[in-house]
């Protein structure tokens, strides 16, 4: 028989990504980009703590965005400057700054 603890407060919900508060929203991806790709793209400007794409739950397919995430504001502004508008593969990005969960 087996014997399970259940712990009475939940677990805080374990973000997806690692995260940081530097943070940009990035659009108009390509279908073929992946979380590695915008990683590798974005990490020539400074410390990528995270990135990930998004995707559909249902069909799998990308939804064309995702966010990466700075360890520093200053490398976050950079990479903002430099890659809005830049080209991956083969679309033009829309970086902007990710808004911030208000409470």
């Amino acid at each position: 028989m087996f014997k399970v603890n259940f712990a009475d407060k939940p677990k805080p919900k374990e973000p997806l990504y690692p995260e940081s508060e530097h943070k940009l929203f990035v659009g108009n991806l390509s279908w073929s980009v992946t979380s590695e790709s915008l990683t590798q793209a974005f990490q020539e400007y400074g410390n990528v703590v995270g990135a990930r794409v998004l995707y559909d739950g249902e069909t799998g397919k990308s939804r064309g965005y995702g966010f990466v995430c700075y360890s520093t504001r200053a490398e976050m502004e950079t990479a903002l400057e430099s890659l809005n508008g830049m080209e991956l593969e083969g679309r033009a990005m829309r970086v902007s700054l990710a808004e911030g969960k208000r409470s």
